[in-house]
């Protein structure tokens, strides 16, 4: 049995602990997304999986398998109407996603085996882009969390 699923749902469950007040997609967003978003197991591009991961078998053990992957996650900070001396505040934008990301990356920090479902999960990587929009500035972090775990027989 894979412990993808498992994660996934305990990445969403740690996501919403974090923020409670923030909209957390399990996956990519299917409707309208509210000015702060967290989209788990969702990479945001058709070209990329939402999860990679490399399963090996440890010793001459055919059972368990371990499991080595990296789930994507998305977070974005819009801020449609603010503006700093009449032009739009990419800074606000900004700074707020970093908050969303450190508040993840703090819960992840204090559940690293997502109870015990995993030996660990830790962010492992980000990409920022920051755009500005007809409607106002908006700032996306794309995190990886990446995964070790033993998968049952």
């Amino acid at each position: 049995m894979f412990t993808v699923p498992a994660v996934i749902d305990a990445l969403v469950a740690l996501a919403e602990r974090a923020w409670p007040d923030v909209q957390v997609l399990d996956g990519g967003p299917v409707t309208d997304v509210e000015t702060d978003v967290i989209e788990i197991g969702y990479s945001g591009s058709s070209d990329e999986p939402d999860v990679r991961a490399a399963l090996t078998s440890e010793q001459l053990d055919l059972n368990p398998d371990h499991e080595s992957y990296d789930v994507m996650c998305l977070l974005s900070a819009w801020r449609g109407d603010a503006h700093r001396d009449g032009k739009p505040d990419a800074g606000t934008t900004r700074v707020r996603a970093f908050e969303l990301l450190a508040g993840i990356r703090a819960e992840l920090d204090r559940d690293s085996r997502l109870g015990g479902t995993v030996l660990r999960a830790r962010m492992f990587t980000l990409d920022m882009a920051a755009d500005q929009t007809h409607a106002g500035p908006v700032c996306t972090i794309r995190f990886v969390v990446h995964v070790d775990a033993y998968s049952a027989a």
